[in-house]
């Protein structure tokens, strides 16, 4: 997961733009933000899923929180004041939070 953030901030820094922009488009046109959501609970499912395997005591709870801190860690690197943060920044930062969740 790390890796994936990492790569949206580095190789992918274009698409994730574009998919902010994309984010902001969709608040003014409704056709738009059901694809945009559409896409999003994709993502959402993905990450339930794995922390239901993991053992997660509330894996939709923990799934909408995964992904949103990944979403903050790239807002915070392209539009934000932040820098792009190294892997091992990544690495540590996304094991501290899985880590808490799983815990129970």
């Amino acid at each position: 997961m790390a890796r994936l953030l990492h790569g949206q901030l580095t190789e992918g820094r274009r698409t994730t733009i574009a998919r902010y922009e994309l984010a902001l488009e969709a608040t003014r046109r409704p056709e738009l933000r059901k694809v945009y959501d559409e896409a999003g609970r994709r993502f959402r499912e993905v990450a339930i899923a794995m922390l239901a395997a993991a053992g997660s005591a509330e894996p939709v709870r923990h799934g909408r929180w995964l992904v949103a801190f990944g979403e903050g860690v790239l807002f915070e690197a392209v539009a934000g004041a932040g820098a792009v943060p190294a892997l091992e920044e990544l690495r540590d930062g996304m094991r501290e939070l899985l880590r808490g969740m799983l815990s129970a």
